[in-house]
């Protein structure tokens, strides 16, 4: 099979050679394994080519074939035509609205929940040959032994191939895809392989947006199994479940109450730390999503101790996860209580929002602006006798208003306008020199409590 053994399948000399119409007639030898696996695995390369070379297919009738294989009795035949379906799906939206159309939801689900029973038996039968005798002793061998499902690559084609269902924009009709749900989520709960939770996990993550189809994700149980995923040794597995978690974050009030209440707070610091730059920024964005809700929301991911962390990411970090931090941090600003933002401008927030008005990103230097508005109120209440708000000190201390100045001359004029009202409204005297003040308590980075 050329299409197999070589690098550079000459994919195009076989469709030229009018291959194609023959291969799919050789679907329909259901009689003939081998003919019918040998069509499948040729069709299949053809299929990992352009979105001509999938069209070629796909005029020639071979979606409803391969369908009707996915149910054939002999193994290799069935794995094969998930691969083909599987690459026909993940080419475009419009390839995968057809696949869909064929009705192959069904029988996928059947085949993915016969992989979830037969890992629950297994792992049934792994505790009953480690469960200890009357007598104290181990029955059967004493070494654990790893599931081995019987068909592990079909479990995979199977796998790849519900999520190429799930993946695109626009997203699928969801009442085609909904279906695949409870089985997504039964599969992150039994024993398999990297290869398929990291399909799932990316399944799930597509199925969560857009926000309006949080809810079902919620409903059907997969915050918890998601958010232990978060501690996988495998990144390939950590990235799709903390996008999922973060699209769900992302969601209303109640979804996002949802992820706190399990427990998500205690990954982020590992996950704030990972030598992955995509991790940091994924976590970074979910904590944004987070500091987004509500003042216990925020108090929350304050007492979970990321704060620190944050600040030592917004000054250091490439912009791109830079930039995910900025907006967690201006988030909490905005959101907190005023006792939170009084807490991290004690801990120098101040400052380091300073920093981020050089940088060349209108939406962010809005934000951040917002955020200084924010802590320059919280701090109105310390005024003492004859003294001035401590966080004009602070802003004045580390040159915020030549900063704030500068931005008057930004070519937006939504930043301009807000930098022009931040001085007035806090800086209109600023020929006068901003007095000491010594009303500022010290803070340390674990004064934070909630609760």
């Amino acid at each position: 099979n050329p299409l197999s053994m070589e690098r550079t399948p000459p994919i195009a000399e076989v469709i030229a050679a009018g291959v194609v119409p023959r291969l799919v007639q050789f679907l329909h030898c259901h009689d003939d394994p081998t003919l019918a696996f040998e069509a499948a695995w040729a069709l299949t390369n053809v299929a990992s080519g352009t979105s001509e070379h999938a069209r070629v297919i796909i005029d020639n009738g071979a979606i409803p074939v391969l369908v009707s294989l996915m149910v054939h009795p002999d193994t290799v035949v069935r794995e094969q035509s998930l691969w083909a379906l599987g690459n026909l799906a993940g080419d475009s939206p419009r390839c995968r609205d057809l696949v869909l159309s064929y009705g192959l939801i069904a029988p996928l689900i059947a085949q993915c929940e016969a992989f979830v029973l037969e890992s629950a038996q297994e792992a049934a039968a792994a505790e009953a040959v480690a469960a200890p005798s009357l007598f104290g002793r181990v029955a059967g061998s004493s070494q654990s032994h790893a599931p081995h499902l019987t068909f592990p690559a079909m479990q995979r084609n199977a796998t790849w191939l519900l999520s190429n269902l799930c993946r695109g924009k626009p997203p699928p009709r969801w009442a085609l895809i909904a279906p695949a749900l409870p089985v997504l989520v039964q599969l992150l709960q039994v024993r398999t392989d990297d290869d398929v939770l990291t399909d799932v996990c990316w399944a799930l993550s597509y199925l969560s947006e857009p926000p309006e189809r949080v809810a079902p994700v919620v409903e059907a149980g997969a915050v918890n199994p998601l958010i232990r995923l978060l501690n996988h040794s495998q990144p390939a597995v950590q990235t799709p479940a903390l996008r999922t978690v973060g699209n769900i974050a992302a969601g209303t009030a109640a979804e996002a109450g949802a992820v706190v209440r399990c427990g998500v707070l205690g990954c982020l610091g590992e996950l704030l730390r990972s030598p992955k730059k995509e991790i940091r920024k994924e976590t970074a964005w979910m904590v944004s999503n987070l500091t987004a809700g509500d003042q216990a929301q925020v108090a929350a991911v304050c007492g979970a101790g990321l704060i620190p962390r944050l600040l030592e990411m917004v000054a250091s970090e490439e912009f791109e996860v830079r930039k995910e931090v900025a907006y967690a941090l201006c988030n909490a600003c905005c959101s907190g209580s005023p006792e939170v933002a009084r807490w991290l401008a004690q801990l120098g927030t101040i400052g380091h929002l300073l920093d981020l008005l050089l940088l060349p990103d209108t939406l962010l230097l809005v934000e951040v602006l917002k955020a200084l508005d924010a802590l320059l109120h919280a701090g109105v209440p310390l005024i003492g006798s004859g003294s001035v708000n401590p966080h004009m000190r602070l802003v004045d201390e580390a040159g915020g208003c030549e900063k704030i100045e500068a931005l008057q001359e930004h070519e937006h004029a939504r930043v301009y306008e807000r930098a022009s009202a931040l001085l007035e409204a806090w800086f209109g005297a600023a020929d006068e020199e901003v007095e000491d003040v010594d009303t500022m308590p010290v803070a340390t980075a674990e004064s934070f409590r909630f609760g």
